[in-house]
């Protein structure tokens, strides 16, 4: 039964994607990110839905080019194909091929995805859609796993959509740091108190899986967050109380399971599971010195003459547990700074674009947005210190989220602003 509801509901989206290559977007951002066939476990488990969505949207676009609203071409923009097109360099210089094009592939379908996104979504109403989605598609987890953490007083960890680069429960670790800002953002899309409530319900069952994932990464991603939306906040005193009595709860509720292993994080000399990090990091710039400027392609920590060259009797061949040394043994020091450089350009440009949108009453929904999703990238950025998260489609989904608001801001201020009622009250006064 789940498997027929399902395929229905993909054909359903196929059949209005060829009318609209939007809703194809929003189809391909809802597979990509839940894999929903992926619970089914019948006859649809195995079927290439996401192919089928894909293909479908590629036609739709063919036949509607014209009528498409594109963004804006924006500095972000240009460093995420810049930053492809680095790792195509890298990928045709790469020490294996068989290691190497698997990877490169998978991240060419997002950046593919980022395009379509950019392509189709400059609006207001797609944008919006576009976010719902992607805030369902990680939020369904959160949800189901914030009440899964009450009911079980947080003994048990919580796991991720199957089939997905965040289905562990340090992958969903990230994905709810990444998610929780933008479910903040998007009360400023209601005026009833009750909708206002259940974002923030949404929000904090979020938080508490982070929680239950019982991942040291997800304690280190909301630490780093808090602070920087401490120091970003007008209401130190206020945040200041939040956060201690927020500290003191967890402390209260959570198990002596979670909190011995939340301890590991300062003996990690003592700890097997962080010690091994130290000697993957070690072996990842062992590996960048092989070629410092471009990269060994992707996936090279596992070819294995480097390995026995490095690693052999010392540990196992695991990843690279952070995706700053992901990128540099893969990219190089040259693709490692366009990465970087990536991340800042959208922080500072989120938070400049979003200073102008406050001041029209009209863009205040795509100001919280951007001043959000500088947080999203702040969760991703600490948490994904212990993770090999490098390419997750979800950073570059947001990404792509910044690029539009900014774009739709830009547009927007560039024509004259709406009369409010009270202008326009004025002007009937004054017989114009």
């Amino acid at each position: 039964m789940r498997d027929i509801f399902i395929f229905s509901g993909i054909i359903a989206v196929v059949i209005l994607t060829l009318r609209k290559p939007q809703v194809g977007v929003l189809g391909w951002l809802w597979l990509s990110i839940m894999n929903p066939h992926k619970e089914s476990y019948g006859w649809i488990y195995n079927m290439p839905v996401l192919n089928i969505i894909a293909g479908a949207t590629l036609i739709s676009i063919v036949l509607n080019f014209n009528k498409m609203k594109k963004a804006a071409l924006h500095p972000i923009t240009v460093m995420l194909f810049v930053f492809y097109l680095w790792t195509c360099l890298s990928s045709a210089f790469a020490i294996s091929y068989d290691l190497t094009f698997p990877r490169w592939s998978d991240y060419s379908k997002t950046m593919l995805f980022v395009l379509f996104m950019l392509l189709l979504l400059n609006s207001k109403p797609w944008i919006i859609s576009a976010l719902w989605v992607f805030i369902f598609s990680v939020g369904y987890t959160g949800i189901k796993g914030g009440i899964f953490t009450i009911l079980t007083g947080g003994g048990a960890r919580i796991w991720g959509a199957p089939g997905t680069a965040w289905g562990d429960n340090n992958g969903v670790s990230l994905a709810m740091l990444m998610v929780i800002p933008l479910i903040f953002a998007m009360k400023d899309l209601f005026d009833k108190k009750i909708l206002r409530l259940g974002i923030y319900g949404g929000a904090f069952l979020s938080f508490i899986t982070i929680l239950g994932t019982q991942s040291r990464g997800g304690l280190v991603g909301i630490s780093g967050t808090t602070l920087a939306y401490f120091i970003r906040s007008k209401h130190k005193v206020v945040i200041g109380i939040l956060i201690v009595a927020t500290g003191l709860s967890v402390l209260a509720f959570m198990p002596a399971s979670w909190k011995n292993r939340m301890k590991t994080i300062e003996t990690y000399q003592k700890d097997r599971s962080a010690s091994t990090r130290i000697l993957q990091w070690r072996y990842a710039v062992q590996l960048a010195s092989q070629s410092p400027i471009i990269g060994n392609g992707f996936d090279t920590r596992y070819y294995q003459p480097y390995y026995h060259k490095y690693l052999t009797g010392i540990d196992a061949n695991r990843a690279a547990h952070s995706y700053l040394f992901e990128i540099l043994e893969e990219q190089g020091y040259g693709g490692l700074f366009i990465y970087l450089l990536m991340m800042v350009t959208a922080i500072v440009s989120a938070n400049r674009v979003s200073k102008k949108a406050r001041k029209r009453k009209d863009l205040k929904w795509a100001a919280s947005l951007l001043f959000y999703s500088q947080f999203s990238i702040t969760g991703f950025a600490f948490n994904g210190l212990t993770l090999s998260v490098a390419y997750i489609d979800l950073y570059f989904y947001i990404l792509a989220f910044i690029v539009l608001l900014i774009s739709y801001v830009n547009g927007e201020l560039a024509k004259p602003a709406p009369e409010t009622t009270a202008d326009s009250d004025k002007s009937k006064i004054n017989g114009i």
